[in-house]
């Protein structure tokens, strides 16, 4: 009994059942572009960030958040925030710190544990790692290095 059980729980983790996809939620973008589908990853991996505009500790984050994404995008590795949980004008306001392309999340849609969150995905949005408050450094190498981003 003992050996299926151990067989069944390895094939259940080679399959990879357990893992968390990205919702296939569509945002709308601070420039009113298209909607963006959260699950739609167009590179190897994506790193996909949520702030809030009450958060202390995204507000301090705000440009170590702009330096990685700016490093991300040299290395052709797409990044995305979103910005939520707040009434629309703050959340617009906040938003407008990290650029046009910034997800808008008014109604928080997209339910995260803590702010800021750190969420990496794959390109078929199955989330490899899911890092909830500030991680310990503040550099953008060390940063993506943390997250496993090359």
């Amino acid at each position: 009994m003992f050996r299926w059980l151990a067989l069944a729980m390895l094939l259940t983790a080679a399959c990879g059942r357990g893992q968390k996809q990205l919702p296939d939620l569509e945002l709308p973008t601070l420039a009113a572009e298209p909607k963006v589908k959260l699950s739609h990853c167009p590179t190897e991996k994506c790193l996909l960030i949520y702030v809030a505009p009450w958060c202390p500790y995204c507000r301090a984050a705000t440009g170590p958040i702009n330096a990685l994404r700016t490093y991300l995008k040299d290395r052709d590795i797409a990044s995305r925030v979103v910005v939520g949980m707040d009434k629309s004008e703050s959340v617009r306001e906040y938003a407008r710190e990290f650029g046009p392309d910034t997800l808008l999340d008014e109604h928080g849609a997209f339910n995260v544990s803590g702010v800021p969150h750190f969420i990496i995905a794959d390109r078929k949005g199955l989330v490899i790692k899911a890092v909830p408050g500030m991680p310990p450094t503040q550099d953008a190498g060390e940063l993506a290095e943390f997250f496993g981003l090359p």
